[in-house]
């Protein structure tokens, strides 16, 4: 698995020393563990121009610690009077989505859910936490796009992306953008296409993103790698969900059997696990793809990002869920340990699943070509009653029911031994 940094904090704590940045009275710093605790406040200015612009852009913005020059030896408190840098405010009526072209293109994926705000500010506060301390939007998780849409398109979903696709540290160029990627299961034997829009970063000291390679790291809740996954703060943020962010960290690296070691169902927010499901049905092992930038389609184009971030006592439908959007969020409806399936979507652990927008299926009767005859039963009865009375007993003739779906009953030969009988009957009482 290879490692990918998602946090504005952990993108900067691998860059160098930056020089040419203006501090003014002091500079951002990560210190050796690209932790703002474990800074040392060395010298070394890190972060970038936007980080370094005050404490506050390094401290809530960055996740850095803000070191004076008159102080060089520890963290600083946080600023009282916050200067936040300017909002990237949504496009109110989203372009409607080009139809794809082209997509010769090659790219490699990975998969990853770390919990933390990343650097599109696709992002939410939660109660209790400081605003150095987002978490991933649950609306990025992967649901099922509409049936129609114009890029043949079976999911959409959301990850981080290398700088040849426009990722950076800040609100880069590429935050928002989507592409069209298509890749084949060697496990499945399928073929799938999703639309992915950007809401973090990749950063090159992943060697999957660096020197200009296109590498998507699809945002997928349950199968980050711990181990390798140097901003992984679930177990901080959002330890209530611990079970589902560790169901299927160690999917086809204890095993090579494709149907062990993942259970989605472990979560209980709808929306994660609807997008564990939907990653997982791929069966996308670091699948490479092809891919080509789209407009995007209006139910990506609407998912939250923006600065300030969305606070958990007044979250944006579009952070919270994504079943606004009026599609299902699954392909089916129940998932096991040991088969690739999907759930049905709805959002967050404080509130009950929304309900599903989608139309019960409407279906056509089959009709045979050769309905069978009603099910009561056919009864056919003669009766022959001679005069006078008590010359020949009263007869009751009674031909078998016929069931529903069975073959007719031939009632040529019944009736020709009753006609028989009759005549004799007959000859008998002339010769009386």
């Amino acid at each position: 698995m290879i490692i990918k940094l998602s946090a504005v904090s952990f993108l900067a704590s691998f860059g160098f020393g930056i020089s040419g940045v203006s501090a003014g009275s002091g500079y951002c710093n990560w210190g050796p563990l690209g932790t703002a605790a474990s800074s040392t406040c060395d010298g070394e200015v890190q972060g970038g121009h936007w980080c370094n612009v005050g404490p506050y852009n390094c401290q809530v913005g960055c996740s850095g610690n803000w070191c004076e020059t008159s102080n060089p030896s520890g963290p600083t408190p946080p600023p009282t009077t916050p200067t936040p840098p300017p909002p990237t405010p949504p496009p109110s009526s989203p372009p409607p989505p080009t139809p794809p072209t082209g997509g010769n293109l090659v790219a490699t994926t990975t998969r990853y859910w770390d919990c933390s705000g990343g650097s599109c500010a696709c992002s939410f506060v939660r109660d209790g936490f400081s605003d150095a301390e987002p978490v991933h939007c649950h609306s990025n998780a992967m649901f099922v796009a509409p049936s129609g849409n114009l890029f043949g398109a079976t999911y959409y979903g959301a990850a981080a992306i290398s700088e040849a696709l426009g990722g950076g540290d800040w609100m880069s160029s590429g935050c928002g953008k989507c592409w069209k990627v298509t890749g084949f299961s060697d496990i499945t034997e399928l073929r799938t296409t999703l639309v992915l829009k950007g809401t973090n970063f990749c950063p090159p000291v992943n060697a999957a993103c660096s020197d200009g390679k296109a590498h998507f790291d699809i945002a997928a809740p349950g199968f980050d790698v711990t181990e390798f996954s140097l901003s992984n703060t679930c177990s901080q943020r959002e330890p209530d969900e611990a079970a589902g962010f560790e169901a299927c960290g160690r999917w086809l690296i204890d095993s090579t059997d494709a149907y062990e070691n993942c259970d989605c169902d472990a979560f209980k927010d709808p929306v994660l696990k609807a997008g564990c499901n939907n990653f997982y049905s791929l069966k996308w092992d670091n699948t490479p793809v092809h891919y080509e930038e789209v407009s995007c389609p209006p139910e990506l184009a609407q998912l939250h990002c923006a600065y300030p971030y969305a606070l958990e006592g007044d979250m944006p439908e579009t952070c919270e869920t994504n079943v606004f959007t009026g599609t299902t969020s699954s392909a089916t409806t129940t998932s096991t340990t040991t088969t690739t399936t999907s759930t049905s979507t709805g959002q967050t652990t404080s509130s009950p699943p929304p309900t599903s927008t989608t139309p019960t299926p409407q279906t056509t009767p089959h009709l045979p070509l050769n309905p069978p005859m009603a099910t009561s039963a056919a009864v056919t009865i003669i009766q022959l009653v001679q005069k006078p009375p008590g010359a020949i007993n009263r007869r009751k003739i009674v031909l078998h029911a016929q069931d529903s779906g069975s073959s007719p009953i031939p009632l040529a030969f019944p009736c020709l031994e009753i006609v028989l009988k009759m005549l004799v009957g007959a000859a008998i009482l002339l010769a009386m």
